[in-house]
């Protein structure tokens, strides 16, 4: 019992501590993931924000001003409910207020999908989120991530709740397979990449034993909710404005085969800590990593890739800006081009491996993965923003992967992300005043 309580004790503080930092964070205009600050984002968040409020909503979609590479929901959804627009110091307080509901929320997703669960540990995991750097900077600064990870999030408890309703057929199970539709919808409209969360929604309504009826309203709802983002791209005449097609970072225009590498070791980053969750031990998951065939395949088409990269690819002609974590840590061990690369090949061979011995072989889990790494192609630059916190969401979240869950385990993701923190406010502090 007592030891109970010394870990009961130990969690509380660090959840304490977890949540105070974040509002230090604040209170000191913190930033880091390098986008913040009053000359960073917000000031084209700031610009598109004005040209909403001041126009109808048609003319500022139109507007040549208007420049982001998501849709106008963020804009929108601040000039209708959003009170607190009158100048940027209210704004960044209102976006942060409204993002303290992400770590809330992810409690109740942990809560309806854990079950049997220890209340603390879960609060514990819930309170990691406030050190992700990309939260922090988003809530902070009055970015756009954060509200699509809200939409991901009530998404899961809508969509789990719908599931588990096997024997209900009244308005109850009608309005949950509503809120699924609608809030899966609502992650496209305010973060395209998030689409995914669509499309695990839709395949579980419909692979689910759901009578057969509720699976064609889903259809029909999510045709209803799609219709906004078709008439955009006619209004736009594409998926984005001309302003974002037309600019250097060659959105859609070109194939970056190296970027699968780096969104590999990013993904792998955040799933290193998450090996302690795995119900087998260190032998039993090399054991079974090795058992498994279909793993000498991946790594034989790895190897062609990698082969491939070192074949073909100029290392030299790569820009610093953005590429994750590793890419940063080679810049900062290696000054020799040869020697960064062979550091960064090699990451990515063994981040492929942490993936592998992670993953288990669940469909949800495989296309999340597959999706993130193909996304990664089109996009010039590639940024650790685009997968944290969502990595760590999707895990607790919508992955089937079995974890097990202890103070151990998670004692040990907080510490990490701990790291990861303060390691990333100190390299933006040194980047940009440097």
């Amino acid at each position: 019992m007592k030891t109970l309580r010394n870990y009961n004790i130990l969690s509380y503080t660090l959840i304490f501590i977890a949540f105070l930092s974040l509002f230090l964070g604040f209170y000191f205009d913190e930033n880091s993931a390098g986008a913040g600050t009053y000359d960073g984002d917000i000031k084209n968040i700031w610009n598109n924000l004005q040209i909403f409020i001041v126009n109808d909503i048609t003319s500022a979609i139109e507007s040549e001003d208007y420049y982001s590479s998501r849709t106008p929901a963020f804009y929108l959804f601040n000039k209708i409910f959003n009170p607190f627009t009158e100048n940027i110091i209210s704004f960044r307080r209102s976006v942060f207020i409204i993002s303290l509901s992400i770590p809330i929320l992810f409690y109740f997703c942990l809560k309806q999908k854990f079950l049997k669960e220890n209340n603390i540990l879960l609060l514990l995991i819930a309170s990691t989120l406030c050190l992700s750097p990309y939260y922090r900077t988003s809530s902070y600064w009055g970015l756009e991530e954060n509200y699509g990870l809200i939409f991901l999030l009530l998404t899961y408890l809508s969509l789990s709740s719908f599931l588990k309703k096997e024997k209900e057929y009244g308005y109850k199970i009608h309005l949950l397979l509503f809120l699924s539709t609608f809030f899966s919808s609502c992650c496209l409209y305010f973060d395209q990449k998030l689409i995914i969360i669509t499309i695990i929604c839709f395949t579980k309504i419909i692979f689910s034993e759901k009578p057969n009826k509720l699976k064609l309203l889903s259809v029909f709802y999510y045709l209803i909710f799609s219709l906004p983002y078709i008439y955009l791209i006619s209004m736009w005449g594409g998926l984005l404005p001309d302003q974002i097609l037309s600019e250097s970072r060659q959105i859609g225009n070109k194939i970056f085969l190296i970027h699968v590498g780096y969104a590999i070791t990013i993904i792998a980053f955040y799933f290193l800590p998450l090996l302690s969750f795995k119900k087998e031990n260190v032998k039993n998951q090399t054991r079974d990593f090795f058992v498994k065939k279909t793993n000498y395949y991946i790594i034989f088409l790895f190897l062609i890739y990698l082969i491939y990269l070192i074949q073909f690819y100029d290392f030299n002609e790569q820009t610093v800006i953005g590429k994750g974590i590793i890419h940063k840590i080679s810049i900062m061990l290696f000054a020799d081009n040869f020697f960064r690369a062979l550091f960064i090949y090699f990451s990515f061979f063994i981040s492929l491996i942490i993936i592998l011995t992670f993953v288990e072989k669940r469909f949800i889990d495989i296309l999340t993965i597959f999706y993130l790494c193909i996304l990664s192609l089109l996009f010039w630059p590639i940024f650790q923003e685009y997968f944290d916190p969502l990595i760590l969401l999707m895990v607790f979240t919508f992955f089937s992967t079995k974890l097990v869950i202890n103070y151990k385990n998670v004692t040990i993701l907080y510490i990490y992300l701990s790291i990861l923190l303060v390691g990333s406010n100190i390299y933006y502090t040194n980047l940009l005043n440097g």
